[in-house]
């Protein structure tokens, strides 16, 4: 064999043993490093989710702990969204708080299962057992139902204490905005990782209900002066229909023809221009109520106007009869309108 060809053999045989090496070295820092990480547990879990593994994922996290802190952070936060009183009165209404704390534990635990198993925070059967509280809503007040993950920003290991902080980032559609969740993972005895806590999701918690209760006010400030500017229009039509029945008579052709063009021409398009701008606004889940109310406060008031200038043509007694019943429909919803306006109020305050 010459010796170009003895040198090449050599080359071809080192070339082989680095990668033989490489490739050994590769699985043993998966085996005995990777798997033994932090960020080897958060693949391990989101594999468990891909795969609606429910018992596997159990490996991957202490539910134990993780649900009975989580349940604290989410009743202090809901009390400290709620409640500005401090001291005794505060103090009075944790204490309360914590009856619920066992079944906001079940419901928790049934939310994430049906995450896991479903990939659907919760199924519309959600409340289907004993003692638990309906997991949509514990899913609403804390906000994670309409939270979103962005990325992991960073890890920090603290190999002395065997606990990792991850820096997650997410995005709260509510609060349009990203938040940052401590997540705390401890090493076990066999030197993986399991997540342990999210140490701020009180923060969390509380940072949506102020957010929320900040679009509320927002939503109340522009619907009142979306009312106010139309309430000055409909007064000024009633100002018309009141003086052209004060200088006729409704036996007048003249007279019915005026009153018919009034509603056909003036309120019934007014009465939809404030549905139109109320129907255009970003409407927060608390204020929901109070939007449909109004939106069907203003649908009456056009059926009735509608009515009116129908009997302007037929003179049926029983067209007005309607109108009348509708108007009367009309101002009883309105006086419950004001009702749940004050009430949404004094929990923004």
């Amino acid at each position: 064999m010459s010796s170009f060809a003895q040198s090449v053999k050599y080359r071809l045989f080192a070339i082989l043993a680095v990668v033989v090496v490489a490739a050994i070295g590769g699985v043993w820092w998966y085996a005995a490093y990777y798997t033994n990480t932090p960020e080897y547990t958060i693949k391990m879990i989101q594999e468990c989710i891909d795969n609606h593994d429910k018992e596997k994922i159990k490996k991957y996290i202490d539910f134990d702990h993780l649900l009975d802190t989580s349940s604290d952070a989410l009743l202090e936060g809901l009390v400290d969204a709620s409640i500005p009183a401090v001291g005794d009165a505060k103090d009075a209404v944790s204490s309360f708080s914590r009856m619920f704390k066992a079944p906001v534990i079940m419901s928790l635990q049934m939310a994430i299962d049906n995450y896991v198993e479903n990939g659907q925070w919760a199924k519309g059967n959600s409340a289907d057992g004993m003692g638990t509280i309906d997991a949509d809503m514990v899913l609403q007040k804390s906000g994670l139902g309409a939270t979103t993950f962005r990325k992991l920003d960073s890890m920090a290991v603290d190999s002395d204490n065997g606990t990792a902080i991850a820096k997650v980032r997410v995005f709260q559609e509510e609060a349009n905005e990203e938040f940052l969740l401590d997540v705390e993972f401890v090493k076990k005895d066999d030197g993986g990782w399991q997540l342990y806590e999210i140490t701020n999701l009180k923060d969390f918690i509380t940072m949506v209900n102020h957010s929320r209760r900040d679009n509320v006010k927002l939503y109340l400030e522009q619907s009142s002066t979306i009312m106010s500017n139309h309430d000055t229009k409909v007064m000024s039509l009633e100002q018309e229909v009141s003086n052209i029945l004060n200088g006729g008579s409704l036996g007048n052709a003249d007279t019915r023809k005026a009153l018919k063009n009034i509603m056909e021409d003036k309120v019934v398009p007014e009465w939809q221009a404030r549905k139109n701008e109320l129907e255009a606004m970003s409407v927060p889940p608390a204020a929901g109520t109070l939007h449909r109310l109004r939106i069907k406060i203003c649908d009456l008031h056009i059926e009735y106007a509608k009515g009116y200038a129908k009997w302007m043509d037929d003179k049926n007694a029983s067209t007005i009869r309607t109108a009348d019943a509708t108007l009367k429909q009309a101002k009883t919803l309105e006086k419950e309108a004001e009702l749940l306006t004050r009430q949404v109020n004094s929990h923004i305050k």
